[in-house]
């Protein structure tokens, strides 16, 4: 996650579930990074399966940012990791 994001005090972490790409989405916003990501690992573990794609994202100054990703398929992707 990019730590300018991380010490923007004003940031929101969205993270969205599609049970299909392209599909009808649940969308939680959360304040905190910490909290965004035990919900994205609790959200794997309930609704992880073949399909469905988790991403996670910060916003701060109008600026969205892609933090993780996740799909059945390809597993936990980190935006920025290498």
């Amino acid at each position: 996650m990019d730590s300018a994001v991380l010490e923007d005090q004003d940031a929101e972490y969205e993270l969205v579930l599609r049970f299909r790409p392209g599909g009808p989405t649940i969308v939680g916003v959360w304040g905190r990074p910490e909290v965004a990501d035990q919900k994205l690992v609790k959200w794997i573990g309930q609704y992880g399966g073949p399909g469905v794609v988790l991403t996670l994202t910060a916003t701060a100054g109008g600026m969205v940012s892609p933090v993780k990703s996740w799909t059945y398929e390809g597993g936990l992707q980190v935006a920025g990791a290498a």
